[in-house]
């Protein structure tokens, strides 16, 4: 068992160019804030101080790790400790988050608290300001700004992708982990060859997961290499989605597609039944996030390592991006809805690090909390020692952030690529779609 290193738990430095700064200096582990007039709505606070029972309500997904159980365990632990605020779990369904909360905002039922709520905090007025008191609990480097307004708690940093790998299947083909582009390529090409299918990925009723491990491995560590700007030049139109990078690399996966690197159910599977599929030998290999180690540490399994994709460049770039919760502009009761979210990004250690641990996420406070780590999470973090940590171009936050709906459109573009579309013409429709939704 290993501790995260204290390296880890500073990654948002390299988020620095992107967001704003906290104006004091860190304090010991924070007591929960009360400090509802940094708030921009004129609703009135809510009675949780003065003993008065109030509810709030709290945005939810499940998945593996987060499931019913978690969630209950943080609200029964924050629920003990303030017993006048009674907080209810609101399950977020669909295929995409965002445009979940889009929805529930457009028909008047915002939750109070919301987990990903990074794209509505670019409209103005939906999210309440973060108290400053509060804010000063945080890294510097991850506190959001959206056009000169703090209105996100920050909440964790998330390592992103890597390709995990089945260990027999690697001895029995006689290939061993890649570390160069051509080493990759040769892995691919022998596995194939052996008889083994190489990927495994999931398709349609999954849309964030077809594309994401690649586009996060080779196209965003290669975008970035030569763009260290890449977002603020793509706004100012200075550079295109349509250009010989995306090009090479989106084309290079097709092929890979074409020549049956994939297992021929992917475009069938879900997220769940591909990684299902995955672990019981289905293919060799599978681009996931770092959420899938903590859950391969539990089951004691001992076949399946990972690695960073390597890049045709060799750069040794790797995504990495913080997450945030935020409270609605409409909560009656801010003050308590800021509490629980204080209590449980920071507030309360051993909830934070509970909440850190389910997904194999890092901290953002400027006290670091750690927790332990299993052998298959331990590799994971160990692979980053020689890499460079870069901002994923479609998680960036702030005022360099992509237009609202970018992502949930390229996601689903990528799933046309993957099984035969025209990469060139479909990179233009990329451009003149971003020019669309900034208007």
């Amino acid at each position: 068992m290993k501790k995260i290193v204290s390296m880890l738990l500073c990654f948002g430095m390299l988020f620095s160019a992107l967001s704003g700064c906290a104006s004091s200096p860190s304090t010991t582990t924070p007591a929960a804030s009360t400090d509802a007039t940094a708030t921009t709505s004129s609703a009135p606070a809510s009675n949780s101080e003065s003993g008065e029972s109030v509810k709030i309500t709290w945005a939810v997904f499940d998945t593996d790790n987060y499931t019913d159980a978690f969630w209950q365990h943080i609200i029964d632990a924050f629920e003990k400790d303030n017993p006048n605020i009674k907080v209810e779990k609101v399950l977020m369904t669909g295929d995409s988050r965002p445009q979940w909360l889009k929805t529930q905002l457009a028909g008047g039922n915002l939750p109070d608290v919301n987990v990903d709520p990074v794209e509505l905090a670019k409209q103005e007025g939906v999210y309440a300001e973060v108290p400053a008191s509060m804010l000063e609990k945080y890294d510097d480097s991850v506190i959001a700004t959206f056009n000169g307004k703090h209105n996100l708690v920050p909440a964790y940093k998330q390592l992103r992708s890597q390709v995990y790998y089945s260990k027999k299947l690697f001895a029995s083909a006689g290939v061993s982990v890649p570390t160069t582009w051509d080493e990759f390529t040769n892995v691919i090409k022998t596995l194939k060859a052996k008889g083994t299918t190489p990927f495994i990925t999931a398709g349609p009723s999954d849309v964030w997961a077809t594309g994401f491990g690649y586009w996060q491995g080779v196209i965003n560590a290669e975008l970035e290499n030569k763009y260290p700007d890449f977002n603020a030049d793509l706004l100012a139109g200075k550079v295109k989605w349509d250009n010989p990078i995306v090009e090479s690399a989106l084309k290079t996966w097709q092929k890979w597609y074409a020549d049956g690197y994939y297992d021929k159910g992917s475009m069938s599977y879900s997220y769940t039944q591909s990684s299902a599929e995955f672990l019981k030998g289905k293919a060799a290999m599978m681009f996931d996030g770092a959420w899938s180690a903590p859950t391969l540490d539990k089951t004691k399994n001992t076949d399946i390592g990972c690695f960073v994709c390597p890049t045709p460049s060799g750069v040794k770039n790797y995504c990495t991006m913080p997450q945030y919760w935020g409270v609605s502009n409409a909560c009656k009761n801010k003050d308590a809805a800021f509490k629980f979210c204080e209590y449980v990004l920071g507030g309360n250690t051993e909830i934070y690090k509970y909440y850190l641990q389910g997904d194999g996420n890092a901290s953002v406070t400027k006290t670091p909390v750690t927790y332990d780590t299993g052998a298959i999470q331990s590799q994971f973090i160990k692979n980053l020692d020689d890499h460079k940590l870069v901002p994923e171009i479609t998680k960036v936050v702030g005022d360099t952030a992509l237009p609202t709906g970018f992502e949930d459109y390229l996601n689903k573009s990528l799933q046309t690529i993957l099984v035969g579309a025209d990469v060139s013409k479909t990179l233009k429709d990329w451009d003149t779609e971003m020019a669309s939704l900034k208007s």
